[in-house]
């Protein structure tokens, strides 16, 4: 006898691809009345998908976020000045599409404008305008944010890592895992990666394993280490993505043998 389990799913954004002109207009006019632009579009199209799909804990953004941040956060010798409505309006349109869900947005590093991280004092005070835009979507009722980076900034994950706000860099080598983990309980790892937690376990509060489009061997690893309850299967979609979050959840699960 085998036992099935089924796993909670997760989005942590995506990367859409560019839409055809008539059907961006299309959208646009519908609109008429509300702000919309590009990026308005790439929510709207994959929270619905996620929605569709049945993904447990849908999300909206991902790196293509980054340009909303051009005249969002601006600096000077003088300090950070910040502008939120943009962030509100997509909030909004999130919360509209979705109900209550988490923002994924690009770290403050990933960030044009962001101060060279050697200069502690800039980065922090870099920090503290972008927490003010995660507050502001969290006040429109965004549950939380998923923030991708590509390197383990110290500031920044030790000024805004908490129960609502969680870094994620799921090809991380075992050390920027570690360098997470010293800050958070939430960790996101590919199949392939799944063999860190051997060390990280014993090192560190795991609570919560987003294991990233995992195969058996990825679902097998990590129930040798934490109990089903513990893990999510998490995707971040590409292209065509109503079926690729269909394919998410309708993969997140595997079965055991029972004695």
């Amino acid at each position: 006898m085998a036992k099935k389990i089924r796993f909670k799913t997760i989005s942590l954004g995506s990367e859409p691809d560019q839409p055809d002109i008539e059907e961006l207009t299309g959208f646009i006019r519908a609109m008429k009345g509300q702000e919309a632009d590009l990026i308005t579009y790439y929510l709207t199209r994959s929270l619905g998908g996620q929605k569709e799909a049945g993904i447990s804990s849908p999300a909206g953004g991902g790196l293509f976020m980054q340009s909303r941040f051009g005249g969002g956060i601006s600096c000077s010798s003088e300090g950070c000045h910040v502008s939120t409505s943009v962030f509100e309006a997509d909030a909004q349109t999130m919360v509209r599409i979705a109900g209550p869900v988490r923002s994924v947005l690009p770290s403050p590093g990933l960030l044009p404008g962001s101060p060279d991280p050697v200069d502690d004092e800039r980065c922090a005070e870099f920090c503290d305008a972008y927490a003010q835009v995660l507050r502001t979507m969290r006040d429109q009722k965004i549950t939380g944010h998923i923030l991708h980076t590509n390197e383990i900034r110290e500031i920044e994950v030790e000024l805004l890592s908490s129960q609502k706000t969680i870094f994620v860099i799921p090809e991380g080598s075992i050390t920027v895992q570690s360098d997470l983990l010293e800050f958070q309980t939430t960790i996101a790892l590919t199949s392939n990666r799944v063999r860190f937690l051997d060390e990280l376990i014993e090192q560190y509060d795991i609570r919560t394993l987003i294991l990233i489009e995992p195969d058996q061997e990825g679902y097998k690893g990590a129930l040798m280490h934490l109990d089903p309850d513990q893990i999510q299967v998490g995707g971040y979609g590409k292209g065509e993505e109503n079926r690729y979050w269909k394919r998410i959840a309708d993969d997140a699960e595997t079965t055991l043998p029972t004695d």
